[in-house]
């Protein structure tokens, strides 16, 4: 069926469709809207699940985290200085292997205070040991979360996932959306509980750990993690079958066929970008574009494959890691670290508080680097664009 829905309103419907058991939630803004809608589906009866209302972002994911023990299939809601506040709680969840799904509606972090987006709120969660998955628009925020239990709850990977679109220009913003039947999902994903406590018998979990063990509890940790991309890969796949949308598992190439010039991105920005290079291409310009939907764990060796022969690499990144520049170019530079005849890494910093970034923008980003590259210039650590 299709429907006008907005980020919200499509992560909403993918929780329905996923039969999540309980939603812990405090309200914050982009993101309750999701919440809302959650509880209306609770209300008519359309969905059988227990809404827990807490005091604080903190107490929503140690909620979820309680359920997700006992065997439930959880939603948490956030974004900014919510998931910042959660901070403490999202290591231990994933360090306990819990399939614990949330939706991160990307809000630049205060001060000064914002209520617009950039990834500056996940990104600074990128060592807490969750899968980090982004989201080009609002079809793949619905079919993302409905993958993200599929992913999470694999025997492979037992992590948590969060899913990560744009406050406003993604939570607000309405488009036409695929939303699949009931009976196509129930068979994609089927209630799979295992449960590590016995509500009748409750015991200690997360007990202390000494040097004996707990190093060997962060190599499997890591392991899983970064095995997350294939399992990834292969749910995105089977997803694809049933729908006709398959949104490339970890990354995504587009026009990367004989494309000397590649930009990377992630998020909202892979739409503008594809705009950009189907113009640059009308002109003559060999662009192509690499769309990175996994920021945890970070596809290493899909990127180097993607990346193999071009001639320059463009990353645009919607944060800031404050003293370092953008993260999503200092992942890509490691990647092709050491490989032969790797390309330059142009970077540059856009969009931040929900700056606008056109397409326009985008190809003079694109021009700009090509200069640099015609000079023999070398890229600079970071650059930043559309400063006022």
């Amino acid at each position: 069926m299709r429907e006008l829905l907005n980020g919200n309103e499509a992560a909403a419907e993918a929780a329905r469709l996923a039969r999540i058991e309980v939603l812990a939630s405090y309200p914050i803004t982009p993101a309750a809207p999701v919440m809302e809608r959650l509880t209306g589906f609770i209300a008519q009866g359309t969905l059988k699940a227990r809404f827990i209302r807490v005091e604080s972002d903190h107490s929503a994911l140690a909620a979820a985290a309680g359920a997700a023990l006992a065997g439930g299939r959880t939603l948490v809601v956030t974004n900014s200085q919510g998931i910042a506040y959660m901070s403490e709680v999202l290591y231990h969840v994933s360090g306990l292997r819990l399939p614990v799904v949330m939706a991160v509606v990307n809000r630049a972090l205060a001060a000064p205070h914002s209520r617009f987006p950039d990834h500056g709120d996940a990104v600074a969660q990128e060592a807490c040991g969750w899968i980090q998955l982004f989201c080009e628009n609002n079809q793949e925020v619905l079919d993302t979360v409905i993958q993200a239990y599929r992913l999470a709850e694999d025997d492979r990977v037992r992590l948590p996932v969060m899913v990560n679109y744009e406050s406003y220009i993604q939570s607000h913003t309405r488009e036409v959306v695929e939303v699949p039947e009931e009976e196509i999902i129930d068979g994609f994903l089927p209630l799979n509980r295992r449960a590590a406590l016995d509500v009748d018998n409750p015991r200690a979990i997360n007990v202390v750990t000494g040097p004996d063990l707990y190093m060997d509890y962060k190599y499997r940790q890591d392991a899983a993690l970064r095995g997350a991309a294939k399992v990834l890969a292969e749910v995105s796949g089977e997803y694809g079958r049933l729908t006709g949308r398959n949104w490339g598992g970890p990354v995504e190439g587009y026009r990367l066929q004989e494309a000397g010039h590649v930009l990377v991105t992630m998020g909202s920005l892979v739409s503008t970008c594809r705009e950009a290079v189907d113009q640059l291409r009308a002109a003559g310009e060999p662009a192509g574009l690499l769309k990175i939907r996994a920021f945890r764990p970070f596809p290493v060796e899909e990127v180097r494959e993607y990346l193999k022969g071009v001639k320059t690499v463009t990353v645009l990144d919607k944060n800031i890691v404050y003293g370092s520049g953008g993260a999503l170019a200092r992942e890509v530079r490691a990647a092709l670290y050491g490989e032969p005849e790797a390309p330059p890494v142009f970077s540059y910093i856009a969009g931040l508080g929900g700056r606008d970034v056109t397409s326009a923008d985008v190809c003079k980003i694109f021009g700009l680097t090509q200069e640099k590259r015609r000079a023999g210039a070398k890229p600079p650590a970071f650059e930043w664009y559309g400063l006022e």
